[in-house]
């Protein structure tokens, strides 16, 4: 008869308790931001790489009093609105009907609605990545661990602290890799639906078209193209003053962050940040290479290997989400402006592919950029931030280009076992049916 001492041992195991330390995790996130909300502004101590504002939900704040300024007769990309930083409309038309919930309630209220909001679009892609992993047959990881590890990562509670829309496009890739995982008109349209409205919500998610060719979806991209241009009817008129906006904002930005001529911690971009990451080092030379050109090559050329081997590849569906997933996150090092809440989708993605059967370079890879994607920042140069975030990007999308061929070397086994089955069982029978005869 065990012991009390041995029950216990036998009872307590290592998936319970790592359950455990997920619920203990998650309800002090929902203590955290309920608090947060409450009091209108984020804790910093102990302190967290991107650093927060002196009050929370600012970008949130220029999406609500623009869509209610909208709403009561006036136009906000003409006239100033009421933001709080008194900054000039940068989104497309779109968003204003996509916020146009806000005329219903009060801002507390409403950034309260706005938070909870956010937390379940990355518990969405927690769930969606966790299935993910289920279909590919990975190391099992539970889906509380799950939930816990994308709701806490820097890029998540960034975007949270902000209240900025970038975890809105992740029900939109959800969806959208569905529909890639099928066939026909209903699927395309789902997929164009998706990936135009992503689109205008936010630039970056155009190199999702070029996904699509790449897969030879060509009816998708008609289906994408096609609800663009029915978003774009909304407000035509104010289409340009949005453009000039953006690219004001932007440049306005830009400007803020190479005036000292340092790499930005709590920013991704390479066009920003590719010359003063090389300026004072013995590989100063490739300070000289122009900065887009560089973000547009390294990511161009990742996202050309890893779409090409999804393209060839004879059984992509379970690789869909997490190709999105990393092709928008890869996205976003390009824009001259890219704050490091628009690298929600990164983890997201290294969740349903990361895999124990990887090399152990691309361990101690992830490991690093796990460092990051923890939330509570510790002085390391800003610099090896920004390489620790490359490094993650590449070494995803290499965890991706093995499940795809993972999942080819399947179907192929797959095959070649049904294909003997038959012929086993054949001859089998004739055997059988001979042995019959001679007796």
């Amino acid at each position: 008869t065990p012991t009390p001492l041995q029950k216990l041992r036998g009872w307590l195991t290592v998936p319970l308790l790592m359950n455990l330390l997920a619920v203990v995790v998650l309800v002090w996130w929902v203590s955290f931001w309920r608090h947060s909300v409450k009091k209108w502004q984020v804790r910093n101590s102990p302190p967290t790489w991107y650093g927060p504002y002196e009050f929370i939900s600012v970008d949130f704040l220029h999406n609500y009093q623009a869509s209610r300024y909208w709403l009561s007769g006036h136009n906000p990309y003409t006239e100033k609105f009421g933001d709080p930083l008194d900054r000039k409309l940068c989104y497309a038309p779109v968003v204003l009907v996509t916020f146009s919930w806000c005329q219903f309630f009060s801002v507390e209220k409403a950034i309260g609605i706005w938070t909870i909001a956010l937390g379940g679009f990355a518990c969405l892609g927690a769930w969606a990545a966790w299935r993910t992993r289920q279909e590919l047959r990975l190391a099992p990881v539970p889906l509380l661990v799950a939930l816990a590890m994308i709701a806490t990562c820097s890029p998540v509670a960034f975007a949270m602290e902000r209240g900025n829309y970038d975890l809105m496009i992740v029900p939109l890739l959800v969806l959208a890799a569905l529909g890639l995982r099928r066939t026909g008109w209903l699927a395309d349209g789902v997929i164009g639906y998706c990936i135009g409205l992503a689109i205008l919500l936010k630039v970056y998610p155009g190199l999702l078209v070029f996904g699509l060719l790449a897969m030879g979806r060509w009816r998708a991209v008609g289906c994408t193209v096609a609800a663009g241009c029915v978003f774009l009817l909304f407000q035509p008129e104010n289409l340009p003053i949005f453009v000039a906006n953006l690219r004001e904002l932007s440049a306005s930005q830009f400007r803020e962050f190479t005036q000292h001529s340092i790499v930005i911690p709590n920013a991704h971009s390479i066009s920003t940040n590719w010359q003063p990451m090389w300026d004072g080092t013995k590989l100063r030379v490739l300070a000289r290479i122009p900065s887009m050109v560089a973000a547009i090559a390294i990511v161009g050329s990742l996202f050309v290997v890893v779409s090409w081997f999804v393209r060839t590849a004879k059984n992509p569906r379970q690789v869909m989400l997490p190709y999105l997933l990393w092709a928008t996150a890869a996205a976003t090092f390009v824009p001259r402006v890219a704050n490091d809440y628009s690298l929600v989708f990164l983890p997201m993605a290294m969740l349903a592919v990361w895999d124990r059967k990887d090399s152990m370079f691309t361990h101690i890879g992830l490991g690093l950029a796990c460092v990051y994607l923890q939330p509570i920042g510790f002085p390391v140069s800003a610099s090896v931030l920004f390489g620790v975030k490359l490094a993650g990007l590449a070494l995803t999308a290499k965890c991706v280009i093995d499940r795809t061929r993972e999942q080819t070397d399947t179907l192929e086994l797959t095959t070649v076992v049904s294909a003997r089955i038959p012929a086993q069982s054949s001859s089998t029978n004739e055997q059988t049916t001979e042995g019959l005869h001679a007796s």
